[in-house]
Parts: structure tokens; sequence; C-alpha cells
């Protein structure tokens, strides 16, 4: 029977691969549909991706999504000759898209997170009644291994079994959960403005995201700012409703706790809105609803006590040592950027009069991890919409990129190791300054800085055999040498540390001095 009895513990990792981008190529034709009238110039167009599914097929990453255009347009004279107020037309088109992302040979039981970013967008006139959209959508993709490791955390039995102990530092996946958020909002048209004809538009963005973690629960909030686009009724104006709906989410996961660090990623997964009456029979209410879907994952970062090395002087052990690679995630941080430029016009003779709507997104250029520190670039990315002074054609979009820079702490972080980094755009503004159009908006910059590391630690420990260790009478004069530990000594010579620092009165046992003189009782066994 044994003597041993051995305490493991199992730790569940997800070690990052690799982390990279690719481009999808977007290109199609549309036709309107025939309720709008026919076009003569178009304006620009606005693009959505959501990723809709993703799955593992092989040695590949099946990426499936979908596309919502929403393309601005300005009709025929004849067709507006009657009507004042159908100046500016808009129509959404909806396609769906599939790609793929090669994995290596030993990249198995891998969990792959992909985002998805409109790089460019361009809509072409092809006749009256069709229109051809080009862009490239960018995949934003990183492959985690998820894994688990096995180590030996104690080991109890025999009385005078020795253990020497070591911390490390490891990153655990505590726990993840699918997060789903409904909102609403009713938006009343006041009676100083016109009532609605139609909708142009509705765009809507997350901002002020938090996500709070309790014991055995996390907390989820944000909010949703809602920019609705419109024409009036009886008039060539272009109108605007704006709501700002805060949503939170309360949701349990065991085993986690308030000192853990997390990581979320959300986005609105799909929006219905209707127009209604109001009391007296104008269409001045629009109703929506909208679903915000993402995840949550939790990780520990926490030091664990695990076994360097034992043995009994009396007995003989055996000890299996693993090799592991592992991920650790150095730290995260999250930065806030003022971005600051101004959108010149094609024409500069054309005079604005008034900016409608400004929408935008955030997009990263370049990352380096530096020592302690994290440096950021990247891009705002800006649609105006605008009406001009004096021009028979009012209405005209104008698009522009706008640079900008962050940078963040992380302590320990050094050159050579990964960097995670996702930007979004918290608030975005355009007003007129000087027939230029200037932009002020804030980026959030969300960073996790990760490296791999070459690990060794006790995986077992089982009894040597029958055999007894047995000590001889004799005295062992010993001379301290270079390099030499008090732990290496007992193991050595069948005794123990503890035994070591009483026969040799030392006060400080942890600095053994080169040249010194140790009394070791018993006689050393090979």
């Amino acid at each position: 029977m044994s003597q041993i009895d051995v305490i493991k513990e199992r730790v569940q990792y997800e070690q990052l691969l690799k982390e990279s981008s690719s481009n999808h190529i977007l290109k199609g034709e549309y036709l309107i549909r025939d309720s709008h009238p026919d076009m003569k110039e178009v304006l620009g167009v606005e693009a959505k991706a959501t990723i809709t599914n993703k799955e593992i097929l092989g040695d590949k990453v099946m990426v499936e999504g979908l596309l919502n255009y929403t393309m601005f347009y300005l009709p025929k004279e004849e067709a507006i000759s009657e009507n004042a107020s159908r100046k500016i037309h808009s129509v959404t088109f909806t396609e769906k898209f599939a790609n793929y992302i090669e994995l290596e040979n030993d990249e198995h039981r891998v969990i792959c997170e992909v985002e998805c970013d409109i790089e460019h967008i361009e809509a072409n006139l092809i006749n009256e009644r069709k229109v051809g959209i080009d862009g490239v959508i960018e995949l934003k993709w990183e492959i985690y291994r998820s894994g688990e490791f096995e180590y030996v955390k104690d080991v109890e039995g025999k009385e005078d079994i020795q253990v020497l102990k070591k911390q490390e530092v490891l990153n655990g996946v505590k726990g993840e959960k699918e997060i789903e958020l409904v909102g609403k909002s009713m938006m009343k048209v006041t009676m100083d403005k016109p009532e609605i004809e139609d909708i142009l538009n509705c765009s809507m963005n997350l901002h002020k995201k938090e996500i709070k973690i309790g014991e055995d629960k996390i907390y989820i909030g944000c909010y949703c700012k809602i920019e609705v686009l419109y024409k009036g009724k009886d008039t060539s104006d272009i109108m605007t409703l704006q709501d700002d709906v805060y949503l939170s989410k309360e949701e349990e996961l065991v085993g986690i706790t308030n000192e853990m660090m997390s990581s979320m990623n959300m986005d609105v997964n799909n929006s219905e809105y209707t127009i209604t009456a109001d009391d007296l029979g104008e269409s001045r209410v629009v109703n929506l609803e909208f679903v915000i879907k993402g995840k949550v994952k939790v990780f520990s970062k926490e030091k664990i006590e695990l076994i360097k090395d034992a043995y009994s002087p009396t007995m003989n052990m055996e000890l299996n040592i693993g090799n592991h690679e592992i991920g650790i995630v150095q730290g995260s941080a999250n930065n806030e950027s003022m971005v600051k430029d101004n959108i010149y016009l094609k024409n500069e003779n054309t005079k604005i009069e008034q900016i409608i709507s400004v929408s935008g997104s955030a997009a990263i250029t370049d990352k380096i991890v530096e020592n302690d520190r994290v440096k950021i670039e990247g891009i705002v990315k800006v649609n105006v919409l605008y009406k001009a002074m004096d021009e028979e054609d009012c209405y005209a979009i104008v698009s522009g990129e706008i640079p900008f820079l962050a940078s963040a702490e992380i302590k320990g972080a050094k050159e050579g190791m990964d960097i995670v980094v996702k930007a979004s755009l918290e608030n975005i503004d355009a007003s007129i300054e000087a027939n230029t159009i200037a932009i002020r908006a804030t980026v959030i910059t969300s960073s996790k800085v990760c490296h791999k590391v070459n690990k060794e630690w006790v995986v077992d420990i089982v009894d040597g055999g029958d055999e007894k260790k047995e000590k001889k009478a004799s005295i062992t004069i010993y001379v301290v040498g270079a390099g030499d530990t008090l732990w290496q000594l007992a193991k050595k010579y069948n005794t123990t540390m503890e035994e070591l620092t009483k026969l040799n009165d030392m006060e400080n046992p942890e600095e053994l001095k080169c040249g010194e003189k140790l009394i070791i009782p018993g006689r050393a066994i090979f």
C-alpha cells in the first residue's frame, strides 16, 4: 500500500496562438424598389457588417455574416417636381457573406474570435434603377488554444516527507457567458417640426460600456445612442430624432470574484422600427426595438502554490516532471483619446448651410509593445450629411479619415509580447468651421498584452519502491560550495532542513556562505 497521498488540481487556460486580419471583397449590383423614384445621383452609402456564425471545419474556420447597406441618392427632376419633400431618398439592401480562415496543422481545440469592420465602401450609379456597390470588409481574428493541465499542489502521507513549494502566476478561464440585452425607445416629434413622411436611416452606437464583477455574478451595462434621420412631410427639410437608452443586466457566473479580469464584446444584433400616429393622428412617433448580443469572459490572475521538489529521508520517491507551454495575460488597460480635425469639401466654393448628421467608426492601423507601455495608431472614418446653400441639389455627403494616437501603461509589458487592441467610437460631433467641417470624437481603446511561457512542475509523485533508506552513524563535515542551498544538502544527505538548521545553530538558513562548514548527520547514500 502506498504511503503517499498526492493532492492535485487542474487549471484551464487559453493561449493566444496568433492574431491577424484578412480582407473580404464586396462587389454587387442592386435594383431599387419600384416604389422609389429613378436615381439621378448617388450621394453615398453606409454599411454595417455583423458576424452571424462561425464554425470550425477541419483545418478551416468558416465565418458567416450579414451586410446591411443604406444608400442615399437624389431622384431625377421629374420625380420631384410635384413634391419638394422627395429631395433625397434612401434604400436598404441586405446581403450574406462567408469567408474562411486557414488553420495550421498544430492548431487543434482552438477558439476563434472574429470581428469585422468596413474598411472601404462606395456606391456607383449604373443606371436610373441600378446601383453598384464595391467595398472591402476587414476580418480581424484571434486564434486561441483551449487547454488544461494538472499539477501536484501538495503531498501527504508519511510524516517525514519534505516538500519544497514555489509560487507561479497563472491565468485561468473561470467562466464565460453569452449575453443578450433587449432595448426599446419611443421617440416623439415635437410640434415645431414637420411630421414624418419617411425614415431615411436609423443608426445606433453603443457607448459607456461597463462590466462589474462580483462574487459569483457579473453586471453588464451600456448606453445605446440612437439617431433617426427622416424626411419631413410637405417640406424639403431632413430632420433628426435622438435618444440615449441605458441597458443593464445581471448574470450569475459561479466561481468568479471581484479581483478577476474580464473581457467583453457586444454589438447591436438586430433592430426594428415602426412609425405610429400621435393623439392628433399625425405621424410623429417612432417605436424602436433592438437586441444587443455579446460575450463576457472572466479570467483569474492569481498566485498558486505548487510543488517544486519533494523527498523523504527514509523512503524512495519518484517525481514526474511535466513541461507545458501556456499563455499568460500580462495585463490590460483602457484608454480614452480625443480626436480633432477638419474635413474639407471637394468643391471649395460650396457653402455649408447646415450639418444634418454625422456617423463614424474607429479602426486600429498599428500597435507596438514597449517596456511597460503600448502605443496605438488608428483612424476614425467619418461620414457627414450636410445641406449646402444656393445649390440645386442641396444635400450632399462628404467622407474622410482622421488619424489618432493612443498609449497605455501595462506593467511588465515587454517588446516582443503579443498585443490585442480593440477600438470603439464613444461619441462623435460635427460643426461648421470656416466652410470646413470640424470633427470632434472620443475613441476608447482596449489593450491586452499576452505572452507564452514554458513552465516545469511536478505532475505526479509515486512510491519509489520498497527499499528503505538507512542512515549511517557517522557525521559528515561539509564545506559549502557556490550555488549550494540547504534544501539540496538536506535531500542529498537524507536529512531535513530543520535538522541541519538546529544542529548548526543557523540564524539565516536561506543564505549559505561559500566556504562555510556544516555538520551533517549520517552519510549520503548513492
